[in-house]
């Protein structure tokens, strides 16, 4: 089966964010959409990007909590900030 575009940025996102930052003990982690999209060499797909994660699966995915999204709701400088659980 192939993996969807959302299961991609959410699977890169908890292993360059949110593993690291727990492993270093972090209680928070912000994530800036524009970052993702530079580093995944997504253009065009800032919808997709924001998308995959705002969602609650992404929550349960990565084990953490959204408690703040700064910024436009789907635009480079979308920056959410996740609680580590």
């Amino acid at each position: 089966m192939k993996e969807l575009l959302a299961d991609k940025i959410r699977k890169y996102c908890n292993e360059t964010r949110i593993i690291p930052a727990r492993a270093k003990g972090e209680k928070t982690v912000k994530i800036r959409a524009g970052d993702i999209r530079n580093e995944m060499s997504l253009q065009n797909k800032m919808p997709a990007i924001c998308g995959a994660l705002q969602a609650l699966k992404f929550e349960t995915y990565a084990n953490v909590k959204r408690i703040l999204i700064e910024g436009p709701g789907a635009g480079m400088n979308c920056v959410m900030t996740f609680e580590i659980l």
